[in-house]
């Protein structure tokens, strides 16, 4: 049963990404090529969250401002609750701690663009969906590097596209937070942008830690099969109060308000899991 899971799951991920392809390709045509039209954005927030379904995450995602949740179900459905939209209402550099490469399907099904290194868009097929959907590659190592990319960020931050960043640098356990790095912060402060904090955990049937969620010491593929075969994987996603980055006159003072944030949230709801 299990062998038929992760090739049934296999299979239909494929066609996903075969669809998708077409999909963004047809919407490209009447788009400005320097960023991606409505249509191509909505598109790829309804595109991850049918790979959340697919993979078979449970995702629930708390709003700091209420005590209403949206479910794994509501995701799946072609007009989002209000509860979701009223999340994106304002455009922001959306941060979060870095657990999994399904960070970025769980959160990026909220609606939000990524950060990604310039040679992933010279990936095939990735690369090109990456462009197409409103990812920003920037060149780590070129000339300028960090003021190329806090203007392409504020860019597509003010055409109301947010971007998602993970300030930690790598995944780790999920169990707390590692030292957020400042420079991340740069687009903010730079271009007064909003921070939208965000903490994610990813938990078994019993409320802890799920084990194959962490992605450390294997490979994608290992990670991605392990993934494929469990069950009753549960994934919460907090969206905490967001942040103005006006207020802040240096990039550590603001990464450590953030920092301070995210692991508070993960270290409460360990807590409690542990009662």
């Amino acid at each position: 049963m299990k062998f038929l899971r992760i090739t049934y799951k296999l299979i239909t991920l494929i066609l996903l990404c075969i669809s998708a392809v077409g999909i963004m390709f047809v919407y490209s045509l009447s788009s400005d090529k320097s960023s991606p039209n409505a249509k191509q954005i909505a598109y790829r927030k309804k595109w991850l969250q049918q790979v959340v379904k697919v993979i078979g995450l449970e995702v629930v995602v708390n709003r700091n401002d209420s005590n209403q949740n949206v479910s794994n179900d509501e995701l799946a459905k072609d007009n989002l609750s209000a509860n979701t939209n009223n999340i994106n209402k304002q455009s922001a550099l959306w941060v979060s701690n870095h657990i999994s490469w399904m960070d970025i399907v769980v959160i990026g099904s909220q609606g939000v663009g990524f950060l990604s290194k310039k040679e992933v868009r010279q990936w095939p097929l990735i690369g090109w969906l990456g462009d197409k959907g409103g990812t920003v590659f920037i060149d780590r190592g070129g000339k300028n590097a960090s003021q190329v990319a806090a203007k392409a960020i504020a860019k597509k931050i003010n055409n109301g596209d947010s971007i998602l960043v993970f300030p930690e640098g790598t995944t780790g356990s999920g169990e707390n937070v590692m030292r957020f790095h400042a420079r991340i912060f740069a687009p903010a402060l730079d271009h007064q942008l909003l921070v939208q904090p965000i903490s994610i955990r990813y938990l078994d049937q019993n409320g802890q830690p799920h084990p194959r969620a962490v992605w450390l010491d294997h490979s994608f593929m290992h990670n991605l099969l392990g993934v494929l075969a469990s069950s009753n994987m549960r994934v919460e996603v907090n969206f905490l109060p967001i942040v103005d980055a006006k207020a802040f006159s240096g990039r550590r003072q603001l990464a450590e308000l953030v920092e301070n944030q995210i692991r508070d949230v993960l270290l409460s709801s360990s807590a409690l899991k542990s009662i």
